[in-house]
C-alpha cells in the first residue's frame, strides 16, 4: 500500500521542483551556479589524448560518436564482451509481456551481480575521464541498463522522442549487442544538434516524449539519423542536448548496454536513479578505485 501511496506523491513533489525551476529568478541561479562550477573546475580536467580529445569534439559539435568497443579497447572488449553475452542469452529466456505492454525488460540487479564485469564496464578509467571532459565537471555514473527490446511493441517512453533533463549535459555510451544494419533492426535515432534546437523553439518543447505524427509535423523525417553498425558498435551520445529515440525494432528483438552518466551536481538531481540497489552498489564499489568508487557513490562524496 505505501508503494501505491509514495509513486504518486513521488511524481507530485518532482513535478513541482521542476515548475519551480520555470520561474526566472531560480533558472538564473542554477545556470549561474552551473557556469561557476565549469570555470573553477577547468584547471582540473583530466589530459586526454588526440584520440579521446576527437571524440569529445564531436560531442560538442554533434552530440554523437560512433567506433566500435574492438577499436576502442580491444582489451576491455574482451573483459566484457563474454559476460555481455551471457547476460544477453539471460534476457533471451526472459518471457515477453503479455500484450506488449513495456517495449523493453531490463536485467535486473540479481541478473547483473552475476556478470559483474557489465556493470563495471562504466567505470572504466579512460570513459570516466572521457566524460569528465565532456562533461567539465566531476562524474557521477548512473550504472548501466541492460536492454532487451521487443519486436512491434508498442511505441512508449524511451521508444518517442525525448531529451533527458536531469543535467545540462548528459553522457551515455550505447552498446549493440546484436546486428543492427536497417531500422528493422531498431537503431538509436537522433536529430542533429543545429535542428533539435530549432524543433525545441518551433514546438515550445519543455520536456516530456513527442511521437512520430508531431515530429513530422515540424520536421522532414529524412533529417532523422540511425545509428547503424554491428554487435559491438559503441555510441557516445549527449541525450540531453538532442532529441533521440530507440526505435522499435520490426524484424527482430534488439539488445543493447547502456551506460549513463552526469555530473555530480545535476540539475534535477531528484530524477537521477541508479541502476542497483544501494547495497549492491557498495558490493561493487568494494572492486574499484577510490576514484572509481567517488564516481559510482556520488551522493555520499558531495557530501
Amino acid at each position: 500500500m505505501m508503494e501505491q501511496i509514495s509513486k504518486p506523491l513521488k511524481q507530485v513533489i518532482n513535478y513541482s521542483r521542476r515548475h519551480v525551476e520555470d520561474f526566472l529568478v531560480f533558472r538564473r541561479i542554477i545556470d549561474q551556479m552551473y557556469q561557476r562550477r565549469l570555470i573553477n573546475h577547468f584547471e582540473s580536467l583530466p589530459t586526454l589524448d588526440a584520440e579521446d580529445l576527437n571524440i569529445v569534439d564531436h560531442l560538442h559539435k554533434e552530440g554523437v560518436f560512433v567506433t566500435s568497443l574492438e577499436a576502442f579497447d580491444a582489451s576491455l572488449a574482451s573483459a566484457f564482451l563474454p559476460q555481455a553475452t551471457q547476460l544477453k542469452q539471460s534476457l533471451i529466456q526472459t518471457d515477453k509481456p503479455e500484450h506488449y505492454r513495456q517495449p523493453y525488460v531490463l536485467a535486473t540487479p540479481s541478473q547483473v551481480v552475476q556478470y559483474p564485469e557489465t556493470f563495471l564496464f562504466g567505470l572504466n578509467e579512460r570513459l570516466l575521464k572521457i566524460a569528465e571532459n565532456y562533461l567539465g565537471l566531476p562524474v557521477a555514473y548512473h550504472g548501466m541498463y541492460f536492454h532487451r527490446d521487443f519486436t512491434n511493441a508498442l511505441p512508449k517512453k524511451s521508444k518517442l522522442w525525448h531529451r533527458d533533463m536531469e543535467d545540462y549535459r548528459s553522457f551515455k555510451v550505447v552498446l549493440y549487442l546484436s546486428d543492427i544494419f536497417d531500422d528493422a533492426h531498431g537503431p538509436i535515432q537522433y536529430i542533429p544538434k543545429k535542428i533539435t534546437e530549432s524543433v525545441v523553439q518551433k514546438i515550445k518543447y519543455r520536456y516530456g516524449y513527442v511521437n512520430d505524427s508531431l515530429m513530422s509535423k515540424n520536421l522532414s523525417g529524412s533529417t532523422w539519423k540511425s545509428c547503424l553498425g554491428s554487435s559491438g558498435t559503441m555510441i557516445f551520445i549527449d541525450t540531453a542536448t538532442l532529441f533521440h529515440r530507440g526505435k522499435v525494432p520490426s524484424a527482430t528483438d534488439r539488445f543493447a548496454a547502456f551506460f549513463d552518466y552526469t555530473s555530480r551536481y545535476p540539475k534535477r538531481p531528484y530524477y537521477c536513479k541508479s541502476s542497483l540497489p544501494d547495497n549492491t552498489l557498495k558490493m561493487m564499489a568494494a572492486q574499484v578505485s577510490n576514484d572509481q568508487k567517488n564516481c559510482l557513490l556520488w551522493r555520499q562524496a558531495n557530501r
